[in-house]
């Protein structure tokens, strides 16, 4: 007879080689697009790109992200490769959302930003999360621009499931903190 533990052992194993060779798949279909990415945004006349970053819809890449410090403007390269310029006028704010569900709060909240925006009131940053659960499945920066197409860009910060205050959470929260500051500083020379 076959042991149980055995056929269990076998099974984890294999579900584990699947999904090795699916995120090596997904890694190399990444990075695939992104130096697709890097070449359209090398040949954007007087665009110099200084910081890139990977976007997301919900879990899924939709884009990458091109900032250009000198001329202060960033660009968004889709994974269909087209892509468009922005000035730093067109972000209307920024903020670090931790775990999916606060992305509803943090919408309500942008929603009074953007009436205060209108109201001629400077937008307000700031980490939004869920301070009731321990566990960490998503740490983004999210920025809010003018724009039909992109109107809501998600940077991820963090790759994997995580508690807080461990090394993992972190450093996410250490480069959601750049990414915010970095926009910010965009979005405050206009």
């Amino acid at each position: 007879m076959v042991d149980i533990f055995f056929l269990t052992a076998l099974g984890a194993i294999g579900a584990l080689a699947f999904s090795i060779l699916k995120s090596n798949k997904l890694k190399k279909k990444v990075h695939a697009l992104a130096v697709q990415s890097d070449t359209i945004a090398a040949q954007i006349d007087g665009f110099r790109a200084s910081s890139a970053c990977t976007i997301v819809n919900g879990i899924d890449l939709s884009g990458f992200l091109y900032v250009d410090l000198e001329s202060k403007r960033f660009c968004i390269v889709s994974t269909n490769m087209s892509y468009k310029l922005f000035e730093p006028k067109d972000i209307l704010d920024v903020s670090i959302v931790e775990n999916n569900p606060a992305i509803i709060t943090e919408t309500q909240i942008t929603d009074k930003i953007r009436k205060a925006l209108l109201e001629g009131l400077k937008p307000i940053g700031g980490l939004i999360r869920n301070k009731t659960d321990s566990n960490v499945n998503t740490i983004h920066v999210v920025m809010h621009v003018k724009d039909s197409d992109h109107n809501t860009v998600m940077i991820n910060c963090l790759p994997v499931k995580t508690q807080r205050n461990t090394p993992a959470y972190e450093n996410a929260i250490h480069i959601a903190n750049s990414w915010q500051e970095l926009l910010k500083v965009l979005m405050h020379s206009a």
